[in-house]
């Protein structure tokens, strides 16, 4: 795929996330488009820290998601999600000032079970289980 075929269905893909997302909070932002410094994401024009959602998409395939989630103050806080290529929840949970709280999936496989016995024991090993949230 050439270069400007990938911008154009990266903007396409983004837009549409944005359409998506209009009735939630604010718009989108791709995650790629930030500075990082000290951990924390900036807005590369202001320098400020960023707040509001965000994506990353797959470099491989600019039409799939590869991560979701929402930045305060520059850090991760509220839900996360991060996608296998195949649209599998790979990573997900919530997280407040950048650390993990309540119950998350993690490194859940990327291949559908192949019976309940299977299903049962991913969903088992997956599930990690932190402190509870604080309330805001």
């Amino acid at each position: 795929m050439r270069a400007g075929t990938a911008s154009v269905i990266r903007v396409a893909v983004l837009a549409s996330l944005l359409l998506a997302t209009a009735c939630g909070p604010g718009p989108v932002q791709d995650l790629d488009g930030l500075m990082v410094r000290d951990s924390t994401y900036l807005d590369p024009v202001t320098l400020e820290p960023f707040s509001g959602r965000i994506v990353r998409l797959f470099p491989h395939d600019t039409t799939l998601v590869e991560v979701e989630g929402t930045l305060e103050e520059g850090t991760w806080a509220g839900e996360l999600t991060v996608y296998h290529p195949n649209g599998g929840i790979r990573d997900q949970g919530r997280l407040v000032r950048g650390v993990k709280c309540g119950a998350w999936i993690e490194d859940r496989p990327d291949l559908p079970p192949r019976g309940i016995y299977e299903e049962v024991r991913q969903e088992v090993e997956s599930l990690s289980i932190y402190p509870d949230c604080p309330n805001r």
